[in-house]
């Protein structure tokens, strides 16, 4: 069956152009699936990399538990108005790090119901940057900390959390945004009172970011890591650590953790970057059959350019 691989974007950056070729490939190649419009529902040019119905087929993911799921999920927003899921995203595009994230935790999530052990080695494996994770209590995805106002007052989320404990029984807190082809940076926040008041009171961050974020705003970099330092603090955790999970080829993440650790008072070693290659590459070799080949999948769907 020959399918075309379809339409590409000129205006697209050599990362984004190499990854939309990738996926329009794999939806041809692999799927043998037509392509739609993108990269909204109201768009009217269609893109190789974009799916059609892919809210009834489940094609944006691996495993039949990340489509459900992440069907789940967008059926939460009736009850939660302050979730962000752009359904036809989640559903539609190949490109989204929304539906890679839940191809990347929903299989482990899952077996934290029935396999507890398991999944706490399996974390520490992942994880390896962390010494004080024991046993994984908890993992979710597309989560936002409710009422807004009692944390940062708008409507960052975590793209995938997970909670833990050490072995002194005390818990601790992994905050993961996940990147694909989208980069970190944009989108500052127009709500900053609750936040502005919390660099003053908490002494985050030094004279100089502090007063610059109250005058220009909050990047999401700044938003992802007060959301996480505030949901630590309002649990009463006792570690916690933000993690931006994206492809080696993203230098720009890197580059503003570590302008943004230059500021930091304290808590420097709660920010982190992990590779998205290094990240699978662990999953494929933790030693867990099912994992290993959710893993072994999602490097053949995104990374083996």
């Amino acid at each position: 069956m020959n399918i075309d691989i379809g339409p590409q974007s000129s205006s697209d950056s050599k990362f984004v152009r190499k990854c939309r070729l990738h996926q329009s490939k794999y939806r041809a190649e692999i799927l043998y699936e037509t392509y739609g419009f993108g990269p909204t529902k109201n768009s009217t040019k269609r893109y190789g990399n974009m799916l059609v119905d892919g809210e009834h087929t489940g094609s944006n993911f691996l495993t039949e538990t990340a489509f459900q799921f992440a069907k789940q999920k967008a059926l939460d927003k009736q009850i939660n108005k302050f979730l962000t899921i752009d359904e036809y995203r989640l559903f539609n595009n190949m490109l989204s790090s929304m539906p890679m994230c839940f191809n990347l935790f929903a299989d482990l999530r899952h077996m934290l119901l029935e396999d507890k052990k398991e999944v706490s080695r399996i974390t520490k494996h992942l994880f390896s940057e962390i010494d004080w994770i024991e046993s994984t209590n908890y993992i979710n995805v597309e989560f936002i900390p409710i009422p807004i106002y009692e944390y940062t007052n708008d409507k960052s989320a975590f793209d995938a959390m997970i909670i833990v404990e050490d072995t002194d029984g005390k818990k601790g807190l992994i905050s993961i945004e996940t990147k694909y082809t989208d980069l970190l940076g944009c989108n500052s926040s127009s709500d900053a009172e609750v936040k502005n008041e919390l660099l003053i009171k908490d002494k985050i961050y030094d004279e100089e970011l502090t007063e610059g974020l109250r005058k220009k705003g909050y990047q999401q970099i700044h938003r992802n890591y007060l959301l996480t330092y505030l949901y630590a603090k309002r649990n009463k955790f006792n570690h916690f650590v933000n993690i931006v999970l994206s492809p080696r080829e993203d230098h720009v993440s890197q580059q503003e953790i570590d302008e943004m650790k230059m500021h930091m008072l304290k808590n420097h070693d709660t920010i982190i970057k992990i590779s998205l290659e290094n990240f699978v590459d662990r999953g494929i070799d933790c030693g867990n059959k099912a994992i290993g080949k959710v893993m072994r999948d999602f490097h053949h769907r995104y990374l083996n350019f």
